[in-house]
């Protein structure tokens, strides 16, 4: 019986993790800004383990980045949420996908602000970049992450599409409309 239970506990957490992980995937297609909040991550990670952070540093940038793409990924969910309820145009629609994107744009803010604090030392700086101005292996590693990056950026994996009829939408009229249908066919199903 133990055995069962937590058998279809494990079944339950994995199916929630890959469903967390197609959500992140279809962000990362659809969306060029989640690539280039990706992209320039990595870049200032890597930089940053050059320019020598501590450890509370790293994971204070760590954690600001993190947060930077958990806006975006709220702003993609937020606007797949108006597309859906309203799909032509609405005023009300915009003032929501906008506002949307003016969180994720004030985070960007702020972790640009983080950065500057993390980064301006002109002397640390400077010697950082020149380390990988005259070290051939770094420069050539951020370059070829950089050029990548845009390749990834502006090229990116496959768009997804979302297909209305395939996926099969939850909404209080649907249900009504069913009733009616089993109603009036003489169908009744117990749910």
């Amino acid at each position: 019986m133990k055995i069962n239970f937590y058998h279809k506990e494990i079944r339950s957490l994995v199916k929630s993790f890959s469903y967390a992980f197609r959500g992140l995937w279809f962000c990362i297609r659809n969306e060029r800004n989640m690539r280039i909040h990706i992209v320039s991550s990595v870049l200032v990670l890597l930089f940053s383990l050059i320019y020598g952070l501590t450890r509370v540093e790293l994971a204070v940038l760590s954690v600001t980045l993190g947060l930077v793409m958990m806006c975006e990924l709220i702003n993609t969910a937020i606007e797949a949420l108006v597309n859906l309820e309203s799909p032509s145009y609405d005023n009300l629609a915009r003032i929501a996908k906008d506002v949307a994107a003016g969180a994720v744009l004030m985070c960007a803010f702020a972790a640009v602000g983080v950065a500057i604090a993390l980064f301006l030392r002109p002397a640390k700086l400077a010697a950082a970049i020149a380390t990988i101005l005259s070290t051939p292996m770094y420069a050539m590693g951020f370059l070829l992450i950089l050029v990548v990056g845009l390749v990834f950026i502006f090229k990116g994996p496959k768009r997804e599409r979302p297909n209305r009829d395939a996926v099969k939408v939850y909404r209080p009229e649907n249900r009504r409309k069913r009733r009616l249908h089993d109603e009036t066919s003489g169908t009744h199903k117990k749910r």
